[in-house]
This record gives structure tokens, sequence and C-alpha cells, in this order.
């Protein structure tokens, strides 16, 4: 898998190359260290909301005051001469205005030049402009105390501004000088910053361009226009390709700057590069508008090669996520096991890829990370009889004549009660809980280059080139059409666009409430819980599962207690399982928010295997909290993209102290030395499993 450091917008000609960063930014963009190429560490984004009373359980995302928002991403260090040592006890900093984020707990190594890898943003919400700054701080953690290695400069946020008045965003992506505390002496060590200041609207129509094509290795048309063609503009393009390799037309001296410039010629100059990746003939190429280019944030790639030896990157898949303001999206653009007669070699090509690829988190798969994953493509899935046999060869001249009479009249729906992907997904073999709009438009493949409409006998038609859509419960995306492209045709393919609106929240981070409620934080309470129909794991035919809760919000991760020998686990909620703590304070954060868990199989001799993995939606219990009640939810779990159970209860929100950190004030008399200690300790005790009591 490999990585590139994110830059948000890209300047105009950048293009990423799978892990090799090629750039030729203005000067306010900085080019990272080239001795900086190892894999990134991808993390969570981290959101701290605000405190919000009872009083307002009922309250709106309205954002009347306009608080200007800042976001600060830590995309790197270098030069902290640290050189090979682990970064787990490194801990960053960053306060602004008077609140600060933390973040720990780096599991990498530092290069030669003592470089790493962070991707790490904090959020703030900023209510004096003028007088507010931001600082970061560079320091480890130890049982004797914290050792500071360096700080930045404290930077005034209305210098960040372009005009104060307007409150426009600032987009900025450099490395920052670090110096001693007291900012007299300069040190080695450097931060990598992009830092976007700015007011959100609460919540914003999303308009966005999907497009897929199977390039078939030639040049393509200079003129794309009919593949974008519209009334209207949108607010993010994403394109996806396949055997895109040809030889580059001047000035360009490679494929991939041929194809984006291709493509920008096609849309026009109001968009503007977010993010190109290239993985052997795959492109993803993603832009935005320039009017929406300021709500874009967190921009990260992967990668998971399907071919010879998983290796090989001739099939797989590659995607770029991104926010929308505080709403996730995914793009995955994906090339399946070609021929007919290999349906099941398409399903473990879209079963690896889920269960392989990560982005924000290594605790959960990529279709439980992001409030919406579009899946796009050149499937390979084709048309077959359902009473032949998969590995049977099926280009005979009766079905090609039977199928292609049945374009030319437009039997769409006879023709996809043949194809595999609609049978595949109905028999939830792959992309479970995916949707895809009605195909009103001929089949994609094979067609004679350079016609519109005439098919090659060489193979037979079928709608290989696909995109589906898959949103988190309570986020929703709405399909605006589905249509191939029939005039553009170098390839045997037939470029697919799809289009949808969606709505893009901008929650609150912080509040102005009272500062002695600083302790105060949402706390969830299992009534009841209960797992059914969970994968059989052990030799036995059975699994050992206990559940993990964690989360962006969450204050600790929690399990819950091993139930041994059981597919159809209920735990007892007073004694299996721990009160969550949430971090944010903002209900109408919390309503948007999710309890990510895993189910896993407990082993003593091995690493435990993952039985599934789900999304348990917080909105149900944040508006029955109101009344005091609790909320039933019933989270589909799911592994390597396909079923694997549910997850069903009953729980319970209620807005307290800490009680979690409440049970470390018991040190308050001892040494501040010892309070680390003990703090440091009972992390330790606490990370491990609670085994029931079927294990004494």
């Amino acid at each position: 898998m490999a990585y590139t450091l994110p830059r948000v917008p890209f300047p105009e000609g950048q293009f990423s190359n799978c892990g090799k960063l090629s750039l030729s930014p203005p000067s306010r963009f900085c080019r990272a260290s080239e001795n900086m190429g190892q894999k990134q560490e991808l993390v969570e984004s981290t959101f701290l909301s605000s405190i919000t009373s009872r009083s307002h359980a009922e309250a709106h995302v309205n954002n009347t005051d306009r608080i200007c928002r800042l976001t600060v991403t830590i995309e790197a260090l270098k030069h902290i001469k640290r050189a090979n040592k682990s970064m787990k006890d490194l801990v960053l900093k960053v306060t602004a205005e008077g609140k600060s984020r933390k973040f720990s707990q780096m599991n990498v190594k530092a290069d030669e030049l003592g470089g790493i890898i962070i991707n790490r943003s904090f959020a703030f919400e900023i209510t004096d402009i003028k007088r507010s700054t931001l600082l970061v701080q560079v320091y480890t953690s130890g049982i004797f105390g914290n050792k500071i290695l360096g700080q930045s400069k404290s930077i005034l946020v209305s210098d960040l501004l372009k005009t104060e008045e307007e409150c426009e965003i600032s987009l900025r992506s450099e490395w920052y000088d670090v110096f001693s505390k007291d900012e007299r002496k300069q040190l080695p060590c450097k931060i990598l910053m992009q830092i976007s200041v700015g007011v959100p609207q609460p919540e914003q129509n999303v308009h966005l361009f999907v497009g897929t094509w199977n390039v078939g290795n030639a040049h393509p048309a200079d003129n794309l226009h009919d593949w974008f063609s519209t009334t209207s503009a949108y607010d993010l393009i994403a394109i996806g390709s396949q055997e895109c390799e040809y030889s580059p037309r001047p000035p360009h001296t490679d494929c991939a700057k041929d194809w984006v410039a291709t493509i920008k010629s096609a849309i026009g100059s109001d968009y503007k590069l977010v993010h190109g990746l290239s993985r052997g003939q795959m492109q993803l190429v993603l832009f935005v508008h320039k009017d929406s280019q300021n709500a874009i944030s967190e921009v990260l790639n992967g990668s998971e090669a399907t071919g010879i030896g998983h290796v090989v990157s001739n099939k797989g898949g590659i995607c770029i996520s991104l926010k929308f303001w505080d709403t996730s999206l995914c793009f995955l653009n994906c090339h399946f096991a070609a021929h007919e007669g290999q349906c099941e070699a398409r399903n473990e090509n879209y079963r690896e890829i889920v269960g392989n690829l990560r982005m924000l988190s290594t605790n959960t798969d990529i279709l439980n990370q992001f409030h919406h994953v579009f899946w796009l493509g050149d499937l390979n899935y084709r048309l077959r009889e359902e009473r032949t046999n998969d590995k049977q060869s099926f280009s005979n001249t009766a079905s090609w004549d039977a199928i292609t009479n049945k374009i030319c009249h437009k039997e769409f729906n006879e023709l996809l009660m043949m194809d595999e992907l609609h049978r595949e997904k109905e028999a939830q073999n792959v992309f479970y809980l995916f949707s895809e709009g009605e195909i009103t438009f001929p089949p994609t493949f094979k067609m004679k280059r350079n016609t519109e409409d005439v098919y090659d006998q060489k193979r037979l038609p079928a709608w290989c080139d696909r995109v589906l859509w898959f949103s988190l419960p309570g986020f929703n995306v709405r399909q605006l059409s589905y249509t191939s492209i029939p005039s553009i045709s170098s390839s045997d393919h037939k470029p697919v666009a799809a289009t949808f609106a969606l709505t893009a929240l901008a929650l609150p981070c912080d509040s102005k409430g009272d500062p002695n409620n600083d302790d105060m934080r949402w706390h969830v309470r299992f009534t009841a819980l209960q797992a059914k129909n969970l994968r059989a794991s052990d030799y036995s035919g059975s699994s050992d599962p206990y559940v993990e809760f964690f989360g962006q919000n969450i204050f600790q991760e929690v399990k819950s207690k091993v139930k041994f020998q059981d597919l159809n686990p209920t735990w007892n909620p007073l004694q299996d399982i721990p009160e969550i703590v949430l971090n944010t304070s903002s209900y109408e954060r919390l309503k948007k928010d999710f309890i990510f868990v895993r189910i896993a199989d407990f082993d003593y001799t091995s690493r435990d295997d993952t039985l599934g993995y789900g999304v348990i939606p917080l909105e149900g219990a944040a508006i029955a909290m109101a009344d005091g009640g609790t909320c039933d939810f019933d989270a589909k779990i799911s592994y390597r993209g396909c079923p694997a159970g549910n997850l069903t209860g009953t729980m319970q929100i209620t807005w307290q102290r800490n009680v979690t950190k409440r049970k470390l004030q018991i040190t308050k008399s001892f040494s501040i030395k010892t309070q680390i200690l003990w703090h440091q300790l009972k992390r330790h005790i606490t990370s491990k499993h609670i085994f029931s009591d079927k294990t004494s």
C-alpha cells in the first residue's frame, strides 16, 4: 500500500504516482523532504466539541453567531533527533484560544532524519479572532513528567485570514520552525502544518459527479465535454479510469499528466485539482469547484493490489478520501478480474479490497470509516444465463445475437436478470448494503472502437462499468442521474457518469458554555446487548466473541467481557460492558456521531480474529435523552464487505461528570509524578480484556 502527503487544494499539474510525491508548488506550498518516504500512519481525525446543556437538547445546527472555524492538520515532523526510536511517547499539543488538543501514542519509527508522517487534524471554534493565537508544542511524556522538545511561535488567527471583516478562509501548508520554550532559540525540528480558517455554513447542499471509464490503453479524444455536460456546476468531480496507459502527448511527459490535462480541458478552469493517484494502469483524480475548495480538508489516499501475488497492480483498487467540512467522503476506483467464468474471482477482489484497505483507522474496514463511500470502476461482471455453469464459455454467436437483439429493443430489465453483479449482490456475496441507481443505458462493453453503438462479437456485451454507493445510517445520498456516453468511442468501453446530491454538515466544535462544566461529558450506557449469527472462527465451529467500542470521540476505548463458545452471545450490561465516555460535548455533533464496533474472537495463543465490524448511530439515543429514555438499535455487522451477523440492544445517554476521569482524581494528594505513574498504570490495566466468569 502506498500513500502520499495530503495537500488541499493541490497546485495545478500536481499528480502523485502511488507514494511518490511529485510537486511543483507555488512558494506558499513547501515540498516535503524526499527522505520521508516511509509509509504513513493514517489516523482518525479528532473532533472535540463544545458543552451543550440539557436545555439545548432539541437545538438544531444553526451557528447563527457564525463562529470562526480553525482547523490545524499536523502533516509531518522532521529533524526531531530521535532517529530509529519509537515515537510512542511523543505528544503533540495544539492550543487555540485557551483550548488544547493532544495527540499521542504514535506507533511509528522516525527515519534517519528524524522525520515521521502524522496526518492528524485538530478543530477549534474561535470567538475572538483579533486576539486568539495558535500554538503547537512537541514533547515526550514519561513516568517522571513531560519533557518539551520544542514549540512553534504563537500565530495570530487574524494573520491567517485574507480579510478579517469577511473572515475569508486562507489555506496554508508549509514547514514551521520550532523554538525552545522561551522562543529564544531556534531548534532543528520542523512541523509541516496545514491551517485553514473561516466560517462554514451549517449545512450545504453538495453536488457530485462520479465517472468511470476503461480507457482501453488508447489516446482519449481531445474533447470529453459530452461526459460532463450539465446545466449546473458540481462541487466535486471524481474520475476513475482503468487501462489508462498510453504515450503522452506533448507537452506532457507522462500519461498521468496528459490524462489530468484532458479532463481539465473538458471541465473548465473553475475546477481545481484536489488530488490525483496512479497505480499501474489505474488512475483516480478528484477536482473541486473553486467556490467549494475551502470546505476540503484531510485528504488521504490508499491502494490495494489484487493482481498476481497480491502485489502486481494490474488489478485492485485505489482510493482518495476527504472531508467536506465535517462530512467524510471516500472515492474508490477498482479494476476487477476480467473474462467470463471469473465471477467468484471478482467477488474475491471486492472482499480483499474491503478487508485489507485501511485509511483513517486500522481498527475497522473502509466501509465503516466514512459517511459516504462511492465505489466505481470496471468491475467486469458479465451477463450470464442462470442455468449456465460459471466456468463455461458463453461467447457464442447465438448468445451474442440474443443479447444484442434485446439491447436494440432496449429490453434492459430482461438483460439485468442475467447480470452477475445483480445476482451476487442479491445473494449478499458482494457490495452488502451498497446501492446502485436504475440502469437505463445499454451495456458499456464490448464496443467496437470508433463506433457509438456497435458491439464486437469477440465478447458478449455487459455492464462492466459501474458506480455504487454506501452511506452510514442517518446520512443519505440522492442519485440524480446514471448514464453512459456513447459518443466517446476511442475504447472498447463507454464512459459512465453518475451524479449525486447530499448534505454536508459543519457541526459545532467548541462552545462558549460554562467553563465550570469542563469536566462534564456524555456517557453511553448499554441496558441490553446481544449479537446474533456471528461467524464461526474456531476449528470447533464456534467463536469466543467480545466487542470493542471505539471512535473518534470516545474518551477511552472499552471492551466487553468474552463469551466463550457462543455465536449468539448476550452480555449482562451491568457486569460485562463498561460505560462509554465521549469527548464531544456538542449536542448537534452528538446526534451525528457513531460508536464503531469490532467483534473479535478471543484466542489465548494467537492474535484475536475479527468476526466483523459495524456502527451504532447515537442520534436515536440523543433524542431519547431529553425524556430520560432509552433507544433500541440494530447494527448490521459485516466482514470483508459481506454480512456477518447483527449486534442489537438498548442504550441510554446521560450528561454527567466524567466518571473515568473522576476515578483518577483519588491521587490528588500525591505528587504530580505519582499521578502520572498511576495514570499510566491504570491505562495499561484497563487495556486488557475483561473475562467472563466462565474462565475461572
